[in-house]
């Protein structure tokens, strides 16, 4: 078993709102985004001690919620960083889908974070995402080597620090090669009942 340090970094897309078209992450394949999510965690993760292992992410309704259930399930601490206050994330980053319960989960998470690894970092610029995500890349190469995981169609996104631009730079940063799990495969395989 080794003990040498791995910061798994997660982005991904939101469950999308309703009435989004074409579909991206629709509610429908939340479990099936969270048994690859856990798939991926695990091979990344395997023949490493617990506390070797850490995570960080935002923490938006679909991706994000779910890779921090599923480190803690493995006994991975995580990492939070929220780019602005936790009110507006909530409105704007969690709520908005009937189903999933996400308003509580982001609050079973965050409330169960300790402080000093919980970051709302109270940006109120047009960047904050972006600046949000070069914090969580800063935190997780100081914890260890970093592997991002990316829940990610491939395509353009609507600005900077969106998923295409968090993979851009994790992989520059970090030398290695992103992982990513494409939403349109969940989907093929959800449609063809898989």
């Amino acid at each position: 078993m080794t003990s040498e340090p791995l910061s798994l970094v997660f982005t991904g897309h939101m469950v999308d709102l309703p009435g989004r078209s074409p579909p991206r992450f629709p509610p429908s394949i939340v479990g099936a985004a969270r048994t690859e999510i856990e798939r991926r965690i695990a091979g990344h993760t395997e023949g490493r001690s617990k506390s070797s292992v850490k995570g960080f992410a935002s923490l938006a309704r679909g991706g994000d919620i779910l890779f921090h259930e599923i480190c803690r399930k493995f006994g991975f601490d995580t990492a939070i960083v929220l780019p602005f206050s936790l009110d507006l994330f909530l409105e704007t980053s969690v709520k908005g889908v009937d189903s999933g319960d996400w308003p509580q989960r982001f609050r079973k998470l965050w409330d169960e974070t300790p402080p000093g690894r919980r970051f709302d970092l109270g940006l109120k610029s047009d960047e904050a995402y972006a600046i949000c995500n070069e914090r969580i890349l800063d935190l997780a190469q100081l914890a260890g080597e970093v592997q991002l995981i990316a829940l990610w169609d491939g395509k353009a996104g609507d600005g900077p620090g969106g998923a295409e631009d968090f993979v851009k730079h994790a992989k520059e940063r970090s030398g290695r090669e992103p992982d990513i799990i494409d939403p349109k495969d969940l989907l093929e395989a959800n449609a063809r009942g898989q």
